[in-house]
């Protein structure tokens, strides 16, 4: 468990400095929102990777971490009934859509899901059918990680980081892109040794700005949910029908 505290505190040392340059002020409410940014973020990577270092905490005995991504939704859950400084529309947590993005939105899913299929066709790796990994990828990636990184840490940046002219040079994206990318690609393994796959650190960085995009425009998490579960569906039923 160290070594994954050591892991999240690296992630946001490497962002630490994006985001001090973007603080709107130093003002003490300001530095307290950081602060519980910052505590979520160790708080949610610590408890998606409790069972693996637990195996009394397992939930389930699949080949996926089922058990993790629960204690982690719980826990945003947790985290959102005891920090109620903004509403869950200031997350972007909710269903209610900006109308006028709407078709821009549903055709940044396409193209997502084109340009990611015809990845994954040239570069996956064939697998055998599993209805545990679809069922999987179907529902807990997107509903643990939109909530997680475009919907909380995206929601305490945009309250603290100077806004962008456009929507898509928001610094909150980027921050959290960078997050996400390097829990996908940038490791730590037990003896302390520095890790990376440097394709999936990018691929999935890449797609955090076009989600936390998606988010900020449409005033939800709910596309990039449908995005991001969809596409982990796709690349699934990709690699096994090769």
């Amino acid at each position: 468990m160290k070594c994954t505290f050591v892991e999240l505190a690296l992630h946001l040392a490497i962002v630490l400095p994006l985001i001090l340059l973007t603080l709107t002020d130093r003002k003490r409410e300001t530095l307290k929102i950081l602060a519980v940014f910052a505590l979520y973020f160790l708080m949610h990577g610590l408890l998606l990777y409790l069972p693996t270092e637990f195996e009394s905490l397992r939930l389930t005995n699949g080949n996926w971490n089922w058990s993790g991504k629960i204690y982690a939704i719980l826990g945003s859950l947790l985290f959102l009934s005891i920090y109620r400084k903004f509403a869950l529309r200031d997350y972007f947590l909710t269903l209610r859509q900006d109308n006028d993005f709407l078709k821009h939105g549903l055709i940044a899913i396409l193209i997502i899901l084109i340009v990611k299929g015809v990845f994954n066709f040239l570069y996956l790796s064939p697998t055998e059918w599993d209805l545990e990994s679809l069922l999987f990828q179907a529902t807990m990636p997107g509903l643990d990680e939109e909530i997680a990184f475009r919907g909380i840490m995206l929601g305490l940046l945009t309250k603290i980081l100077k806004p962008a002219r456009r929507p898509l040079f928001h610094p909150a994206i980027y921050v959290t892109a960078l997050l996400f990318g390097m829990a996908h690609g940038l490791y730590l393994n037990d003896s302390f040794e520095l890790s990376y796959n440097i394709s999936s650190l990018l691929i999935t960085a890449l797609l955090g700005v076009a989600w936390a995009w998606m988010t900020l425009k449409s005033g939800s998490i709910l596309l990039a949910l449908v995005s991001h579960n969809l596409g982990n569906v796709a690349s699934q039923v990709i690699s096994m029908g090769k």
